[in-house]
C-alpha cells in the first residue's frame, strides 16, 4: 500500500511540476503578445510634405523624414486622388515591392492632370502619374500604406497624410 500511494504523490507532483511549467509560458506568451498588439494599430512613423503648381497643373507629394518605407514594413504605397466637384478618386502606385521601395526622405512622387504639357512635348502626361480630371482646390490627395509593421500579426492599410490642393498643399 505504501508503493501505491508514493506513486499517487509522485504523479501530484508531476502535474503541479507541469501545470505551472504551461502557466509560465502562457505567461510568456501573454507578456510578447501585449505590446506586439500595439503594433498591429500601429503605421511607420513617417511625414509627407504636399505641393500644388497651378502652372503645371502638378501635385507633389515628398517624403519629408522620419522611417523609410522598406520591403520589410510596406507591401505597397498608394496616392488616392480624389477629385471634390464630382468624388471621383483615382488610385496611383508610388511603389511596391517590386519597384519603388524603400521611399525614404526627399523620395516624391508627382501627380498631373491632362489639361497641362509641362514639358512642351505634345504628351500632357509628365509626371509619376495622371488623373483623368483636372486638378482644381479641394481636390484631396491621400497617401495611402498597405504593410505590416514588425511584430504585427497581419498586414493593414492606413492613411498616413492627406492634402488639400490649393490648401495644405499651397
Amino acid at each position: 500500500m505504501s508503493d501505491r500511494s508514493d506513486a499517487r504523490g509522485a504523479v501530484t507532483v508531476e502535474r503541479i511540476a507541469v501545470w505551472g511549467a504551461a502557466a509560465l509560458v502562457v505567461a510568456a506568451v501573454a507578456a510578447l503578445v501585449g505590446p506586439g498588439a500595439a503594433f498591429a494599430e500601429s503605421t511607420p512613423s513617417t511625414a509627407f510634405e504636399g505641393s500644388y503648381d497651378d502652372a503645371s497643373g502638378t501635385v507633389t507629394v515628398t517624403h519629408a523624414g522620419g522611417e523609410a518605407l522598406t520591403t520589410g514594413n510596406t507591401d505597397r504605397v498608394a496616392l488616392v486622388v480624389t477629385d471634390a466637384d464630382n468624388g471621383t478618386a483615382t488610385r496611383l502606385y508610388w511603389a511596391n515591392e517590386s519597384r519603388g521601395l524603400p521611399i525614404t526622405a526627399g523620395d516624391s512622387f508627382t501627380v498631373d492632370d491632362p489639361s497641362v504639357d509641362a514639358d512642351g512635348d505634345g504628351n500632357y502626361l509628365d509626371a509619376d502619374g495622371s488623373v483623368g480630371f483636372y486638378l482644381a482646390p479641394d481636390d484631396t490627395v491621400e497617401v495611402v500604406w498597405t504593410g505590416r509593421l514588425t511584430g504585427a500579426p497581419e498586414t493593414r492599410t492606413a492613411t498616413l497624410d492627406t492634402f488639400t490642393v490649393g490648401n495644405a498643399t499651397g
